[in-house]
């Protein structure tokens, strides 16, 4: 009895001195198993398992990109077998679009609310049940335009927020700074590898096998896969929270689970600061313009090189390759340097070159030029903008609510231009495209010049969050300190750490709602000029050629 008194006395004096080294960063290896076994705390979590999780949550979207390009890419083949003139068939690719302009937001309140696992599972059954229907449409003859149109709305649910859901996984495993950007730049490399695939075997696979039904079916089952992907992460996700002390890098807490309450709010637009609206403002323009002029650039193809829809789609698909190469590696540049702005800037400017050379220039060798300089902006697409988003909100908890706020007005911004550029194509001779490049090179100017005034603005501190997007990772504590010294006299900084200083600069200034509200009022305005776009679309018979879910949203 006395030993084990002794012993009970000795106990904490270890679980001490470890605390201690933990709040210095210090605690090694077996100061944690110290931790474990003596002071009842789990372990930390091994980098192993972070990558399983990253690796597993990038698969869960793969079916889901591999059929973005394939309705687009068959467009010559379903107008055929299914008897439908281009006003239907812009019906049917349109319809993802569509729905995703008011679904996005609500579901990106149901991932802020219940977590990025579970709707994961949720919205890739939605993709796969979606992709089912469309494949039963076209089998055996049946060649059914109403069920492929109903397998599309199926497969829009899940098909406009599974990304969303992914970022909100990461959010919670990876920081700034520490591995968010790279995994953003993984999901985006995976779903291009996706969708270039997908794109570029569908007219061989429905040509070799005879029906453009086993195009479809291959695409099923590989939904099917994503799913059980998608399951896995959940398992995964809850057994690493029994196992581990899994830290949520959104708020710092060790994670429990992912429920979280008075989440679930329309007030968190209250939270977005003007930083987040004129990132909002450049993905009207940018983000739309790039992911809408995949839907004429097999058919561009076709017209500038003289060449069938094979050849087309091979041509038109090549731009995928070197996103789905470099994204990871981009990510990881924005980990270790930041400079998120200044790749806002590279992909207008990219993209801007790129509609240069195809609106001024006829030749195959500019042509291949122009291809490149696309797929360089599609490349410095994605990752730096989730990661923006992210980083200029001041609680990260509202994360999949911004990102979704975004989203639902781009996916509007997509109706519009490509609506508007299949009514020029319509009204030139031989179905020209080269009148509708034009509305894509408009595009590209204003996001420049929106980037650009961004970039300026950054490098000043009249925009601290846009400014703390900038910053090297490592120095951003030293940045923030810097910017409350030069702050508003009249906020108060004092008695605050850090963190807390930090989501008062990127908080939104008292006394300038109306201007959030207003920003907020103009994208409802571009969602409703979105729909009024389509309806008319619909009574011209404009071509369909509209891909949703497309990468770099």
């Amino acid at each position: 009895m006395a030993t084990l008194a002794k012993t009970e006395k000795t106990l904490p004096s270890p679980s001490l001195a470890n605390d201690e080294k933990e709040a210095l960063g210090e605690v090694s290896s077996s100061d944690i198993q110290s931790l474990s076994s003596v002071g009842g705390r789990k372990p930390r979590l091994p980098i192993g398992w972070r990558i399983l999780i990253l690796v597993s949550t990038c698969l869960c979207s793969f079916g889901n990109h591999w059929s973005n390009g394939l309705i687009v890419a068959l467009k010559t083949t379903i107008i055929k077998e299914t008897a439908i003139n281009n006003s239907k068939f812009a019906t049917l690719v349109a319809v993802t679009n569509l729905v995703n302009t008011f679904l996005c937001v609500g579901i990106g309140f149901s991932i802020d609310k219940w977590g990025g696992p579970l709707l994961s599972v949720i919205l890739a059954a939605f993709h796969m049940s979606g992709a089912i229907v469309m494949a039963g449409a076209a089998t055996n003859n049946l060649n059914s335009y109403p069920l492929l149109i109903l397998g599309k709305v199926i497969a829009a649910i899940g098909d406009g927020s599974l990304d969303n859901a992914q970022h909100r996984i990461f959010s919670t495993y990876f920081a700034r700074g520490g591995g968010f950007a790279f995994s953003i730049g993984a999901i985006w490399g995976v779903a291009n590898l996706a969708q270039f695939t997908g794109q570029s075997t569908a007219n061989v696979i429905a040509t070799n096998l005879g029906t453009y039904a086993w195009a479809l079916w291959i695409s099923a089952v590989i939904s099917l896969f994503s799913l059980l992907c998608a399951i896995s992460v959940v398992i995964l996700d809850r057994w690493l929270r029994n196992r581990y002390d899994v830290t949520d890098q959104t708020d710092g807490q060790i994670l429990k689970n992912h429920t979280r309450r008075g989440v679930f709010s329309i007030k968190a637009i209250r939270h977005l600061p003007l930083t987040f609206w004129l990132v909002v403002l450049f993905a009207i323009f940018e983000n739309a313009g790039v992911q809408s002029f995949v839907s004429i650039s097999t058919q561009f193809a076709q017209q500038r090189l003289k060449k069938g829809a094979v050849i087309g789609g091979w041509v038109s698909s090549f731009y995928l390759l070197l996103p789905a190469c470099l994204t990871p590696f981009l990510g990881i540049f924005i980990d270790v340097y930041g400079q998120r702005v200044t790749f806002l800037f590279v992909s207008g400017l990219t993209f801007l070159i790129s509609m240069l050379l195809l609106k001024f220039s006829h030749t195959v060798p500019i042509f291949v030029a122009a291809y490149v300089f696309y797929a360089i902006s599609q490349c410095v697409t994605p990752a730096p903008q989730v990661e923006i988003v992210r980083s200029v909100i001041a609680d990260p908890q509202w994360f999949a609510t911004a990102f979704a706020i975004k989203k639902s007005v781009v996916q509007a911004s997509i109706v519009i231009i490509t609506t508007a550029a299949g009514k020029l194509q319509d009204e030139t001779a031989h179905d020209s495209l080269d009148k509708a490049v034009s509305l894509w090179l408009a595009y590209a100017f204003v996001s420049v010049a929106i980037s650009g005034a961004l970039l300026i603005a950054s490098r000043s501190t009249l925009l601290p969050a846009a400014r703390l997007a900038q910053v090297v990772p490592s120095q951003l504590n030293k940045e923030v300190e810097r910017l409350v010294q030069k702050g508003d006299p009249e906020r108060s900084f004092a008695h605050k750490d850090v963190k807390e200083q930090e989501k008062m600069l990127k908080s939104p200034v008292p006394g300038h709602e109306g201007l959030r509200w207003l920003f907020l009022a103009a994208s409802i305005g571009i969602i409703f000029v979105g729909w009024v776009m389509f309806g008319l679309g619909v009574s011209w018979g404009v071509h369909g050629s509209v891909i949703a879910g497309t990468t770099g949203e």
